[in-house]
């Protein structure tokens, strides 16, 4: 008798003074993800959340701050593992998030930027991960 794979769909991590929530999809039927810090809170659903399978597992993207005439932007990705949850519960999982600074042409000055672009900053993440059923308001 074979398993069944059963996948997460929702993610609660957390690092110092970060806190982000990821599920794959909602009451509504869209993916979610938030990210809270002691400056920002920030949620995303839908077409504002990019997502990229690769050897490594899912890398989850938004665009945390828009180049609002400052000269940079600065996006969080996210790297989902790849979790077998065997049966339905919670389990622990650490992983990692990106975020990247990218600088932008400022208005006012040259079009070609010089030097290095993005910079990196890397959050180490602890958390669960479970599946959970959402059922839309159309199905209840």
């Amino acid at each position: 008798m074979t398993e069944q794979i059963i996948e997460p769909n929702s993610f609660e991590l957390h690092a110092k003074d970060t806190q982000i929530s990821y599920s794959t999809t909602s009451f509504i039927g869209e993916s979610e993800l938030t990210y809270n810090t002691r400056k920002l809170s920030r949620q995303f659903r839908g077409d504002e959340i990019s997502t990229l399978e690769t050897a490594i597992g899912k890398l989850v993207t938004v665009l945390v701050e828009p180049d609002a005439d400052t000269g940079k932007e600065i996006r969080l990705t996210l790297l989902v593992p790849t979790i077998n949850l065997v049966s339905n519960g919670e389990k622990p999982i650490q992983t990692e998030a990106i975020l990247t600074t990218q600088r932008t042409r400022q208005r006012g000055r040259p079009s070609i930027l010089e030097g290095q672009i993005q910079t990196y900053d890397i959050l180490r993440l602890t958390g669960t991960a479970q599946k959970v059923n959402f059922l839309s308001k159309t199905q209840s």
